[in-house]
């Protein structure tokens, strides 16, 4: 891992400029994890406005060895979601060797070892953590964290490669809205569940600012059923820690309608992810 003395995290781009702060308040975390400082590492500092950033790669070995040395199942789960997010934001594949983050913000005071061998310890840090998932979905199982399950299950989704199941995740979190797009004709189709049921139904206008809008019926599909490996692979993750909503809408996020614009025979879960 980087030294937190190192002089190369004043190297490090972050949201704002450079990262020399980012060592401190590390160390604060690791001390007293629950601290305020937490909050201004984690969305200030290494995941700001969605996005990642080369600081991020540099901070997360640390983040993970808090999460295996940890006896709080607590702090074990945070950092398990919380690293989750980073890499469903990260668009770099297992075996690259310089993140397209430290391209895109262009870091010329490094040089090129140093930024794979960072890769490598983000890498490192990652597997150990994935290595942590039956753990993790041991404590939903057991009726712990309930409110936790879908981010769970996105973080688990982004350390398999699932990046988009799992951005899907993150972007419709609390299951009461989801949006597919017509491939045809490029319309976006609201996905709303009934008032009273957790009966998904389309609309071609979002029915918060439509009251009226007419709402369209989904022909709902066995998700593990379909051929799409990756809606297998989480219907079968939801069905092991219970996320009983989520269970509830992947038939219909795995179903059909005709669009609600130009009457095109769609599947949902396709256009959720444009």
């Amino acid at each position: 891992m980087l030294d937190l003395a190192s002089p190369l995290w004043g190297k490090l781009q972050g949201p704002y400029g450079l990262s020399d702060r980012v060592p401190a308040l590390i160390q604060h975390v690791q001390h007293d994890y629950f601290s305020d400082e937490k909050e201004e590492l984690y969305w200030e500092l290494l995941y700001h406005q969605n996005t990642i950033y080369p600081c991020t790669y540099a901070a997360v070995p640390y983040l993970v060895e808090i999460a295996l040395k940890t006896e709080s199942a607590d702090i074990l789960l945070e950092i398990f979601i919380t690293c989750g997010m980073f890499e469903a934001s990260s668009e770099n594949a297992p075996h690259m060797d310089v993140p397209s983050e430290f391209l895109r913000d262009s870091t010329p005071l490094l040089d090129q070892e140093t930024i794979r061998e960072i890769y490598r310890e983000y890498r490192r840090a990652i597997l150990s953590l994935t290595e942590q998932t039956e753990s993790i979905l041991h404590l939903a199982q057991m009726g712990e964290h309930d409110a936790d399950k879908r981010y769970i299950l996105a973080a688990d989704a982004a350390f398999r490669g699932d990046k988009d199941i799992a951005n899907m995740l993150l972007t419709f979190s609390e299951g009461d809205e989801y949006v597919t797009v017509c491939p045809t004709c490029d319309q976006s189709i609201y996905i709303w569940p009934d008032e009273e049921e957790e009966i998904l139904f389309a609309y071609e206008d979002d029915p918060v600012s439509h009251g009226t809008a007419k709402r369209f019926s989904i022909i709902s599909k066995k998700p593990d059923m379909t051929n799409d490996s990756g809606l297998q692979r989480l219907y079968q993750r939801a069905l092991e820690i219970g996320d009983k909503k989520l269970l509830d809408h992947l038939p219909y996020l795995a179903g059909e309608l005709n669009c609600c614009s130009c009457d095109t025979p769609i599947q949902v879960w396709t256009g959720l992810f444009p």
